[in-house]
């Protein structure tokens, strides 16, 4: 019977790093195509969309049957609460590329508005969760610690981008509308990190069964 509850553990966190990984993809390749519009990648997010939405339900499924069925020990118990957390996230993180995408193809005119750099910020939130994700394989709280430091680098890449981007709407050479489009980006670029620090949030309380989500620990 463990060994079985073992197996069913083990399967819950694969699905979720193969979550972790689609979803990760998706924020990256929608990010390309701000540069770049092509519409076989936007069918591709959208169908990883569709692939994370059922890794979701499953995952879900999944932790309620292990609660019912198995009755967990306590460390066992805030493994499977925190994967149900973190499935959560994942989904969201999904739901921020496509937003994106969304916004992607709104600029897919090139010359129709400015050209700003995004990589830093986009490298720092997609790094955020799959750091946060290996934290939770690996059970590493330092490794959690150190995404919930970074969601400040990512607040102040956001922040640089939208003063540059607010600066560019004083010139009015671009369309406003254009610029407002860059603006949610960074913005769902940001939600991305704050997804990947309640990750880390949910990595901590699973380890070492403390929540820290209202205050950080020193």
């Amino acid at each position: 019977m463990h060994r079985h509850f073992d197996q069913e553990l083990g399967t819950l966190r694969e699905n979720l790093l193969t979550m972790g990984a689609l979803v990760e993809s998706m924020i990256t390749q929608a990010a390309r195509l701000l540069d770049q519009y092509n519409t076989d990648a936007a069918l591709q997010i959208e169908a990883n969309e569709r692939e994370v939405n059922i890794l979701h339900s499953s995952i879900d499924d999944a932790c309620v049957r292990l609660l019912v069925l198995r009755q967990p020990a306590a460390a066992d118990m805030r493994l499977i609460a925190a994967a149900l957390k973190i499935n959560g996230e994942l989904e969201r993180i999904g739901d921020q590329a496509i937003n994106i995408l969304q916004r992607a193809q709104q600029l897919d005119k090139p010359g129709e508005w400015p050209r700003i750099e995004l990589g830093s910020l986009i490298h720092t939130a997609s790094g955020m969760v799959m750091a946060a994700l290996d934290a939770f394989v690996k059970k590493d709280v330092p490794l959690a610690r150190r995404v919930l430091e970074d969601e400040k680098a990512a607040d102040s890449l956001r922040d640089q981008a939208v003063d540059v981007l607010l600066a560019k709407a004083e010139e009015r050479t671009f369309s406003f509308a254009h610029i407002m489009q860059l603006i949610l980006v960074t913005h769902h670029l940001e939600r991305v990190a704050d997804h990947a620090t309640n990750i880390a949030e949910d990595v901590i309380y699973f380890v070492q069964g403390l929540d820290i989500r209202h205050h950080r620990m020193e």
